[in-house]
């Protein structure tokens, strides 16, 4: 049930929840292959993400606009897991990314392309997420990489019910669960698999070292690209955020980006308009965005305020720059 799969991503907490302190978390235990599902089981088991609430969307959710881009996106992605380098040619396989402004629907559409690839073309999928909703973001330790962020989702991702039982979900703390390289791909073996990360930006970012050879392009090209049945597809706000990766791969492997949905008809709008909700501006307003204007439809978000907010933020030299002020 595809309802079931998808998780309601919350509002942010008050400032009285932020302001709460962390309760101090228990060593993290480093998980083996032992502990994980078997490849053939993750096929069944919900795209887990740790939101605040853990909620699922009602039954009476909008049907994700739009199903041709779903389709389209969806097959374009599927041939491409299926290429491998062509070391004849030199011709590398790409990466694909979602781009998109906050509140676009990227999660959605992410999560929406894992189980197209699921139910559609029968493909292992593992979702992770470093998005702000989510409560499992590490406290990192000195020693901690970005790496060790990734591989600790995968960790939660692919673990047995049994050795996530009596997880709480949505307590602030850290990870109780980790893992190594090593175990993920003895886990992975020649198996094909699909792995989906939510904004990449949060785990590659500028504070990341402009080294030549980053740990995380490595181990994602060398077992999520380079190889038949593998893939790799990632949301992110900017495409800045993935200047670590590009280094790595010299210009080699070029980011297929792919635009986000738009409403294309006033069917597609009916869709997203229900329950006696009803827009006060024209959808273009929203760039016809799916996601943007389901989130002004249910929490009143206006993009007018927001670009407000940005000006105040703007500096003196900004200003100038931006109006000639």
């Amino acid at each position: 049930d595809t309802e079931k799969e998808l998780v309601l991503r919350t509002t942010a907490p008050s400032s009285t929840e932020v302001q709460r302190p962390m309760a101090a978390p228990s060593k993290a235990r480093v998980l083996g292959v032992d502990d994980f599902l078997p490849v053939e089981e993750v096929r069944k088991k919900p795209l887990l993400e740790m939101t605040r609430c853990g909620s699922t969307l009602p039954a009476n959710q909008p049907e994700f606009v739009n199903k041709r881009w779903l389709t389209e996106t969806g097959t374009a992605i599927n041939n491409l897991v299926d290429k491998v380098d062509d070391d004849a040619t030199g011709q590398r396989v790409s990466p694909s990314a979602l781009i998109g402004c906050s509140r676009a629907g990227k999660t959605r559409a992410l999560r929406e392309i894992g189980l197209e690839l699921r139910q559609k073309y029968n493909r292992p999928v593992v979702y992770v997420s470093f998005n702000d909703a989510t409560t499992y973001q590490l406290e990192e330790a000195a020693s901690s990489s970005p790496l060790d962020s990734l591989l600790a989702r995968i960790a939660y991702a692919i673990a047995k019910p049994e050795v996530l039982a009596g997880e709480r979900l949505h307590d602030k703390r850290k990870l109780r669960f980790t893992t190594t390289e090593d175990a993920v791909l003895q886990w992975l073996g020649s198996n094909d698999c699909v792995l989906l990360i939510d904004e990449v930006n949060n785990l590659v970012n500028s504070a990341m070292p402009a080294i030549r050879k980053d740990p995380v392009a490595e181990f994602l090209r060398d077992n999520f690209i380079s190889t038949a049945g593998r893939g790799w597809v990632c949301t992110t706000h900017v495409t800045d955020a993935l200047k670590a990766i590009d280094d790595t791969y010299r210009g080699k492997r070029v980011f297929l980006y792919n635009s986000l949905p738009v409403v294309e008809s006033e069917e597609d709008l009916k869709k997203l308009v229900y329950e006696g909700r009803r827009l006060t501006v024209h959808p273009a307003y929203y760039g016809l965005s799916p996601g943007l204007i389901m989130t002004s439809l249910v929490t009143g978000y206006e993009l007018d305020r927001k670009w407000e907010l940005a000006l105040e933020k703007l500096s003196e030299k900004e200003r100038s720059f931006l109006f000639g002020e």
